[in-house]
C-alpha cells in the first residue's frame, strides 16, 4: 500500500540515508547487515519495535511489514522465512525487505507523512511523492552507498553489499 507524501529528490534521499547511518552508529561506508539494525532500531527509536511471525500472520504476499500502533510507534513484522533466509543465507532479497520495513518509521519521522487519509489505490503516485519509493530508495541508498559504488558492476554489488540482483540493477540506473 503507497500513500501521497510530501515531495523530495534523489539528492535528498542520499543525504536522509548518510543522517540513517549515523543515527545507527554506522560508518557512512561499506555494507550494513539489517539483522543487526534490528538489535538497534529499539534502542535508536523507543517506539519502534520488531517481531518475527509466522508467514500465516502476514498478508498473503507480504514477506514483511510496518505497522502503527495505536500510541502512535511501530512495529515491524518479519515472516520467519524472511528472516531465517536473511539471517542464515544471507539473501539479499530478504535483507533488502528488512531495511525497507526498518526505513519506514524513520521516514515517518522525518515527515515524510501521509498527504490523505486513506491511501491511493487507483491513482499513479509520481515516485517522488511516494512513500514507498522513498522507502526503496533510501534502503539502496544505505545498503550500496552511492560514492563507495560508482563505478562497480552487478556482481560486485551483489557480492560485497549483500542485495538482490534486482537492487543492484536499481542502483546501477542511479
Amino acid at each position: 500500500m503507497d500513500y501521497e507524501t510530501h515531495p523530495t529528490s534523489r539528492a535528498k534521499v542520499r543525504l536522509y540515508a548518510k543522517m540513517f547511518r549515523k543515527l545507527f552508529g554506522l560508518s557512512l561506508y561499506g555494507p550494513v547487515n539489517p539483522i543487526m539494525l534490528l538489535d538497534k532500531v529499539n534502542k535508536v527509536f523507543s517506539d519502534v519495535d520488531y517481531e518475527i511471525v509466522e508467514e500465516a500472520e502476514l498478508p498473503k504476499n507480504v514477506p514483511a511489514r510496518c505497522i502503527m500502533t495505536e500510541g502512535s510507534g511501530f512495529i515491524i513484522q518479519i515472516a520467519d522465512y524472511v528472516f531465517e533466509g536473511a539471517y542464515e543465507r544471507n539473501t539479499g532479497g530478504y535483507r533488502m525487505h528488512i531495511m525497507h520495513e526498518i526505513l519506514h518509521p524513520y521516514v515517518y519521522k522525518l515527515g515524510f507523512t501521509p498527504i490523505y487519509n486513506r491511501s491511493v489505490q487507483n491513482k499513479k503516485i509520481p515516485p517522488f511523492k511516494s512513500v514507498e519509493w522513498i522507502v526503496k530508495a533510501m534502503a539502496g541508498e544505505i545498503m550500496m552507498p552511492y560514492e563507495e559504488t560508482i563505478g562497480l558492476d552487478e556482481v560486485e554489488l551483489i557480492v560485497n553489499y549483500g542485495v538482490s540482483p534486482d537492487a543492484a540493477f536499481k542502483r546501477l540506473k542511479y
